[in-house]
């Protein structure tokens, strides 16, 4: 079995990854083998990684890979104990870390990042799975090919994801602003380079990290994919895999009701790219009407978009115009 690791078991790296409030599992691979092709790194609140582990272990050259999770702290010790089973059997070498403490996403990306022994990592969520039985092969080609430093985005797809229509409002947003085609992202290759499927280099990763001024979720992989658009290639693929942790209407609009100061922050910093963005128009205009007008156009999108009797194109639309009032307040 796993057992979680003494700082002296701990394989030489370059520099110590252990903080104070983490636990480390090694599985046996992880300290019998040479670093893999790639590192497939795996943030995780209170996601369940077992089925994605499971499913990456059937795609081709599996065994090429190592694998580090970090548990930010989601404070489910079963959860991390399965996490801990599933490198126990898992046919490469993995790590699995979890935090006492969540410290939200750019954080635990940056933790991940210092664990990694391979020179690319693909940062995947722990609630996608691969669509195709060659999704490691066409990241690590690449690798072998001898890819300059940069990111390789494979992209998203529901192919696989539920259908139920409790998912009806995320599924309909989804599809048409994150489940792109390589050339239509290529468009803006920065802008759409989504963390949830993405092959980058350790260089490219030391010299931009996660900006951990971003709190809780939102904008912080679009921020992060923007700067290293400036200094490294970022290269397209349709490679997708898919999002099985499609969000119900309430836990979408809680997540996108907590994000506008992450919005106001990316737009301060990226304007030449966000502002021209439907949203950033649509955003930075409704901040500038009174909230008088505001607040009841935003109670009715918002009841738009959480009434599942209604068809999914009014939903959607209803969606988008409350998350623009949302954002225009932070922009107010």
């Amino acid at each position: 079995m796993l057992n979680p690791q003494t700082s002296s078991s701990a394989p030489a790296l370059t520099h110590e990854p252990r903080q104070a409030d983490e636990r480390v599992w090694d599985n046996a691979l992880w300290a019998s083998s040479q670093r893999g092709i790639l590192t497939i790194a795996i943030p995780t609140f209170r996601d369940d990684a077992v089925p994605m582990i499971e499913a990456l272990a059937t795609c081709e050259r599996f065994g090429d890979v190592e694998i580090v999770l970090f548990d930010d702290g989601g404070g489910d010790e079963a959860l991390v104990q399965a996490f801990v089973a599933a490198g126990d059997t898992t046919s490469c070498a993995m790590r699995v870390v979890s935090a006492a403490h969540n410290a939200g996403r750019s954080v635990a990306r940056n933790r991940l990042i210092s664990h990694a022994r391979s020179n690319w990592l693909l940062l995947l969520d722990a609630d996608m799975l691969p669509d195709a039985p060659d999704f490691l092969t066409q990241y690590i080609s690449r690798i072998e090919a001898d890819a300059e430093p940069g990111l390789i985005v494979g992209g998203f797809s529901l192919k696989q994801a539920p259908q139920t229509r409790e998912f009806a409002l995320h599924r309909w947003q989804a599809a048409r602003s994150e489940c792109l085609s390589a050339a239509e992202r290529n468009v803006d290759p920065g802008r759409f380079a989504y963390t949830s499927n993405v092959l980058a280099h350790r260089d490219v990763l030391t010299k931009i990290s996660f900006d951990e001024n971003f709190s809780g979720w939102g904008w912080e992989d679009v921020d992060w994919g923007l700067r290293i658009a400036q200094i490294a290639p970022v290269i397209h693929l349709d490679n997708p895999a898919t999002h099985m942790g499609l969000d119900t209407a309430a836990n979408l609009m809680a997540k996108y009701g907590k994000s506008g100061p992450n919005f106001a922050y990316a737009l301060s910093k990226h304007p030449t790219h966000l502002e021209p963005t439907p949203l950033g128009r649509h955003s930075r205009r409704l901040a500038q009407w009174p909230n008088a007008i505001r607040a009841p156009l935003k109670a009715l999108s918002g009841a738009i978009a959480r009434n599942e009797a209604l068809p999914a194109a009014m939903r959607g639309n209803g969606l988008k115009l409350w998350r623009a009032l949302i954002y225009a307040e932070a922009l107010s």
